[in-house]
């Protein structure tokens, strides 16, 4: 195991991990650069020195048994510590087993997100997510994993939920949700020659030489000239409760250096959109957003003109089946428009008027009033008038 002086980023979400004052982390991160050890570190901390009863959320029943076996089971066993203090799933305590371990003045309670049962029995206050984004959409039939989860804390003053995972597709991503809602804390380190602080970002990567180039001072640096400058950790929403922490594998000790970085970027490249999304969600810890669909939800001018129809003055179009009217309270006029309404919300902008006049007097509601006598015409000669009027309800004159 890395110890907490090596990698420096975690010491602050542990020590927020045991803050009383912090009831809720998260962790929005590559993968491989420390986030399960994090988990592990403060359960620790917690049957050690603070006993309550908690749970440790995986995606899968399966992916639960195989994270205590292969990773709690090791740190129980290892740490001095915590020697004695759970019983092995294999001895004769029927309390222990491969999803509970019972221990002086609490338990932990192991399980996966698609098992609506162990989500909704005793009342729990440390909550401890793994790789929520790879959480089902419900519990069975329950509802949101992470919800139900999260009502069995609601009984603890001091209760403490903490979530960490590799994020997945933009806008559906639970962890870049609960990331925006807090702190928003990104992992700095400064300069080696202008001691500018900074997150190190896929951008100022400079694949030839791999080197990366401050923002500040221009200047560019090896690897390991920025990796051994102390970090620190910079809000960006210094307003919100919940403390959000965010790092990619760039300013990682512990992950890939940044030529097999590279290499790894070059080769998802080669093999197509797939491949890049891994790299962006594991590597460089952020959500995935596909540039085909974003470029096709941007207006484009040329797109605008192509589809532009013109119609002529007091002629409706074929498509209108209703028209509305939004009149905004001015002091000295009543400012109006009247749109046209067809099938799927399809509209059209079909007159605009301002009538002027105080609306504290009744002349310009009588203009109002004269207007909407108005007749509008379809080609075939047919008519119709304006079938409803919303006036605005934030002017000072709206009651006039």
């Amino acid at each position: 195991r890395c110890p907490t002086d090596r990698v420096q980023s975690a010491r602050a979400i542990m020590d927020a991990g045991t803050d009383p004052a912090c009831h809720d982390i998260v962790v929005m991160s590559a993968s491989q650069i420390g986030k399960t050890e994090i988990l592990n570190n403060i359960i620790g901390y917690f049957i050690d020195y603070d006993p309550a009863p908690m749970m440790v959320m995986q995606p899968t029943l399966e992916m639960a048994q195989t994270w205590s076996k292969d990773r709690l089971a090791p740190m129980l066993q290892d740490t001095p510590c915590l020697m004695g203090k759970v019983s092995d799933a294999a001895s004769r305590d029927s309390s222990n087993t491969i999803l509970q371990k019972k221990f002086s003045g609490g338990l932990l309670a192991i399980t996966g997100a698609n098992s609506p049962a162990s989500l909704a029995s005793r009342p729990i206050r440390i909550l401890l997510g793994d790789e929520i984004d790879r959480y089902p959409v419900s519990a069975g039939t329950e509802g949101d994993p992470v919800g139900l989860a999260e009502k069995r804390t609601s009984s603890f003053w001091n209760r403490k939920r903490i979530y960490v995972s590799t994020p997945t597709i933009k806008d559906v991503s639970r962890i870049e949700k609960l990331f925006k809602s807090g702190t928003q804390e990104y992992w700095n380190l400064p300069c080696p020659r202008c001691g500018f602080y900074q997150p190190l970002e896929w951008d100022g990567l400079i694949f030839d030489g791999v080197v990366y180039k401050c923002k500040n001072c221009g200047q560019t640096f090896k690897e390991h000239r920025w990796k051994n400058q102390p970090g620190k950790w910079i809000a960006t929403n210094t307003s919100a409760r919940t403390r959000s922490f965010a790092i990619n594998a760039l300013p990682s000790p512990i992950s890939v250096p940044w030529d097999e970085l590279i290499k790894e970027f070059l080769q998802a490249k080669h093999e197509g959109k797939e491949s890049l999304k891994v790299f962006v969600n594991t590597r460089l810890g952020q959500t995935w957003e596909d540039p085909e669909i974003e470029e096709a939800n941007v207006l484009k001018p040329e797109d605008l003109e192509r589809n532009k129809s013109v119609f002529g003055d007091n002629v409706l179009p074929d498509g209108v089946l209703i028209l509305t009217c939004g009149v905004d309270t001015q002091d000295d006029r009543l400012e109006l428009e009247v749109v046209g309404w067809g099938l799927g919300r399809e509209r059209w902008g079909i007159d605009y008027r301002v009538l002027m006049g105080d609306p504290a007097y009744p002349q310009v509601w009588n203009d109002l009033f004269e207007y909407h006598k108005k007749r509008y015409y379809y080609a075939d000669g047919s008519s119709t008038v304006v079938a409803c009027t919303c006036g605005d309800s934030g002017g000072h004159k709206t009651t006039s």
